[in-house]
């Protein structure tokens, strides 16, 4: 498994997932990132591609000032097999930055992220509301089926993404130069 973070080149091979969700600042030091045990638990389970970590390897960096940031996010973004929201939002860690990429993602293509919080997390049920809604709607206006699960637990979160960026990757590996044309 590879691990790609912040000032790293994002271009890699394999089934690629973004570990979307709040994200401790350089001022928060005593906050510890969900994202390190999303990292063990994706080796646990045997994961063979490339996790994109939003945040820098020193835990003290500021991503003030940083405009290249969010460019480098949305690069990771677009080019992952899927995006993983994990919001453990609480009221020092609130993730405002989370829900603006939640809402653009669902709406732009909801096929690629897998959505989860813990049931103690703080504010949630507009995304909650929102992530049902617009399945409802499609489902309706598409005729077709989208999940509307919401997980609970980080590991059945990393699970989920583990089998959609799987299954993703894989079918994309199927496309032939007939399948782009219009």
């Amino acid at each position: 498994m590879k691990i790609i973070k912040y000032e790293t080149d994002i271009f890699c091979e394999g089934p690629k997932v973004f570990l979307a969700g709040p994200t401790v600042r350089g001022n928060q030091p005593h906050l510890t990132s969900w994202r390190r045990e999303a990292e063990d638990l994706f080796r646990q389970n045997g994961f063979d591609g490339t996790l994109i970590v939003p945040e820098f390897e020193d835990k003290t960096a500021s991503d003030k000032h940083r405009f290249d940031l969010p460019v480098w996010e949305f690069t990771g973004l677009r080019m992952c097999d899927c995006i993983m929201f994990y919001i453990p939002r609480t009221r020092e860690l609130i993730g405002l930055t989370t829900n603006h990429e939640f809402g653009y993602w669902m709406a732009r293509n909801r096929r690629k992220v897998i959505y989860g919080r813990p049931d103690d997390a703080y504010r949630m049920a507009y995304l909650d509301i929102m992530w049902k809604a617009d399945a409802d709607d499609r489902l309706r206006a598409e005729g077709r089926t989208y999940a509307a699960t919401i997980y609970h637990t980080l590991p059945e979160t990393v699970k989920a993404a583990i089998e959609l960026a799987t299954k993703r990757y894989g079918d994309s590996k199927l496309l032939t130069a007939n399948d782009l044309l219009p």
